[in-house]
Order: structure tokens, then C-alpha cells, then sequence
């Protein structure tokens, strides 16, 4: 068998590349599949970049006494791990749910950056973009309700969806975990939303019926 490749597609968008150099760049990552659940990051001493190619994952930070904080919601073509030479050894990536990722080795990211410029944008862009979706979730945890922060957690997942759904179903217990609330608040402010036509449950998914009224409920 011969080894496993990367999603050009998603190397293509990750790296901000053409086909030829995502050919390129997808012969230097070694690929593998993960379980729900597993740690991702760290791993011994693996210093590695890896780009999610599918699944979802999140980034996550534990206080000493086993609390839990979601720094950041990780999808297919989201970047975790040793970064531009870079890791946050207080923090820590675990699956929410089967997947797989393109792991390429020290440096290997770096030497891309200085070697295509294409690339190092597409880095910066991404980096860029993680402090602002983490700084977003600061103020959404210092300043929203648990309705709030369920209303915008809600919006940011369906925005990946041009009809506005979020799959797989998100499980309950996870998403209050994200939000810093309680599987029950959650669960009740889902179900009243149901009764009021402004989520509805369908086939393998959340699909979010009134966008705007969710809007009003953040702020």
C-alpha cells in the first residue's frame, strides 16, 4: 500500500497555494486518522505542525483542579500544534470527533514561509485569525449571558454552512463545555428555541431557522 495523502483541496486553501506546489507540500506531511476523543497535542516529543484535514478538534487549557477551557474550535484546515516555530505548552488538542491530520516536521512550516510567500500570507492570515477568534471568546465568556454564549456559539458553527446547519448534531454536554455553562442550560435553552421556530432538528443536524432572532438573543 502506498502512503497515505493529504486532501489537496484542503492543502490548497490551508497553504494559499496552487496545485502544484499543494502536490508539493502534501509529499512533505505524513498522514494519519484519529479516534473521537484522543489527544492530538502534545505528543512526547513529536515537534510537529499538523493541518486538520477532516474532523473537528478543539484546543483546550486545564486549571489544577481538572476545570476545562476551550481556547479555540479547531475544523478541516485549521492548523494546531508547533506552529511557525511556536507552541503554547499549557495548552493541549483533543478530537471531537474521528478524523485525520497532515503532520509535517520541525521546521518544515518555517522553511515554507521563507521559501513562498503565498504561504507565509496564509500563515499570517491564519494566525491572525486564531487571536481574534480567541479574543472573541474572552469577551464572549466576560460579557454574555449563557444564552448569549450559546446564541453565538450556535451562529459561528452554522456560518461554515451556506444552509446554515451544523453537523453532526452537536452534542450537548461538549457544546457547554465550549460555552462555559451547563449540559441542562443548554439542553433547555435548545428546546426552547425548537418550540419557538428558530432551530429546528433535522437529519444528522442542527439547522438554524432564524439566524437573526439567534443575533438579538448575543446582545
Amino acid at each position: 500500500m502506498g502512503r497515505a495523502v493529504p486532501d489537496l483541496e484542503i492543502v490548497r486553501s490551508a497553504f494559499g497555494c496552487g496545485d502544484a506546489l499543494a502536490r508539493t507540500i502534501a509529499d512533505l506531511a505524513r498522514s494519519s486518522a484519529h479516534q473521537r476523543g484522543a489527544q492530538l497535542w502534545p505528543l512526547g516529543d513529536r515537534d510537529e505542525t499538523t493541518l486538520l484535514t477532516q474532523g473537528q478538534a478543539q484546543e483546550v487549557a486545564y486549571g489544577r483542579e481538572g476545570a476545562m477551557l476551550v481556547l479555540l474550535p479547531l475544523g478541516p484546515g485549521d492548523f494546531y500544534g508547533n506552529l511557525a516555530g511556536a507552541g503554547d505548552g499549557d495548552a493541549q488538542v483533543e478530537a471531537n470527533s474521528d478524523g485525520a491530520g497532515a503532520h509535517f516536521g520541525s521546521g518544515t512550516v518555517v522553511r515554507l514561509m521563507e521559501s513562498y510567500s503565498c504561504v507565509a500570507v496564509a500563515i499570517t492570515r491564519h494566525l491572525s485569525l486564531r487571536l481574534i477568534t480567541m479574543r472573541r471568546r474572552m469577551v464572549e465568556a466576560a460579557m454574555l449571558s449563557a444564552t448569549g454564549r450559546v446564541a453565538a456559539e450556535l451562529l459561528r458553527r452554522a456560518g461554515r454552512d451556506p444552509d446554515r446547519v451544523i453537523r453532526p448534531m452537536p452534542v450537548f454536554a461538549e457544546l457547554a463545555i465550549t460555552v462555559q455553562s451547563t449540559r441542562e442550560t443548554v439542553s433547555r435553552t435548545v428546546s426552547q428555541w425548537e418550540k419557538r421556530g428558530l432551530v429546528l432538528r433535522i437529519e444528522g443536524g442542527l439547522q438554524i431557522v432564524a439566524p437573526h432572532r439567534l443575533e438579538e438573543l448575543v446582545y
